[in-house]
């Protein structure tokens, strides 16, 4: 069962060890995820599973030895694995990963840098912390290596800030009287499925159960998805266990509405009998 969330980010990475013929190597290449104690990798040598290798997080500087659970596919002569980081401490990726459970109370999970230190974390926003953050392309939270409170954005690609009001952010809102208020935003979001692939939607409402969209897809009462939101290409995506709990079809050739909710992450894993993301 994994201890966090995943951050599909590429950070660059030395590899140092021997390959599967025994020939040792010092490489040069990078994540595609990261998780805190775990990584997806890309290599260009042959590596078997349980062997061990050392890992240095370019970023960082940290060193560790890792553990390969296994091979991922691959791409051309590029081939992929997941990996255990066996000494990863919590500074090893710079990123501050909070624990699972707090993720339940959670409308939204990306990425943020604190604009005066540059520290990174895995945040966990309700839905008016996020619509704090589409609006103003900013959130004010504590930062724990500044030990005050100061801003804080989200790094889209090569540093750029990935939240953009004017794409995401739809001015006109309500919040209604339920359980979890609902509030009427138009988020990009991207619902990955393990048949029909990647599909960018944009949410009606969202809250902190789960949010409203509309597709042209077939989706099933209690499909299992996975979903990202905020979604940014090229930016460092956080995807969380949803299910279909809502669907209306229309009389006519029009979308279809669906409503989600998020699924914690031990029920997803005993709903699917599967791990539904790329291995830690």
């Amino acid at each position: 069962m994994r201890n966090s969330d995943r951050v599909y980010l590429e950070l660059p990475i030395i590899l140092m060890g021997t390959d599967r013929k025994g020939q040792k190597f010092v490489e040069e290449t990078r994540t595609l995820v990261v998780a805190r104690n775990g990584a997806k990798i890309i290599s260009r040598h042959i590596l078997v599973p349980d062997q061990k290798l050392r890992i240095r997080c370019v970023k960082t500087g940290r060193e560790s030895e890792l553990r390969v659970a296994g091979p991922i596919g691959g791409d051309g002569e590029d081939y992929h694995y997941g990996v255990e980081i066996l000494e990863a401490g919590p500074d090893f990726w710079g990123i501050d990963f909070p624990l699972l459970s707090v993720a339940e109370r959670a409308a939204s999970r990306l990425l943020l840098e604190c604009m005066h230190c540059h520290w990174q974390e895995v945040a966990y926003l309700d839905v008016f912390e996020l619509e704090v953050l589409l609006a103003n392309e900013c959130l004010a939270r504590p930062c724990k290596r500044c030990a005050v409170t100061s801003m804080w954005i989200a790094p889209g690609p090569a540093g750029e800030q990935s939240v953009k009001n004017e794409k995401v952010l739809n001015p006109r809102h309500s919040i209604q009287e339920r359980k979890d208020p609902r509030v009427s935003l138009m988020v990009d979001a991207c619902i990955r499925h393990p048949v029909y692939g990647d599909e960018v939607v944009h949410t009606e409402n969202v809250s902190r159960g789960g949010f409203r969209f509309r597709s042209s897809r077939d989706y099933p009462i209690a499909t299992l998805l996975e979903v990202a939101l905020p979604y940014v290409p090229g930016a460092a995506n956080i995807f969380a266990p949803v299910r279909i709990v809502y669907r209306e079809d229309p009389p006519t050739q029009a979308k279809r509405a669906y409503g989600v909710a998020y699924v914690p992450t031990q029920m997803a894993s005993s709903l699917t009998g599967m791990k539904i993301s790329t291995p830690e």
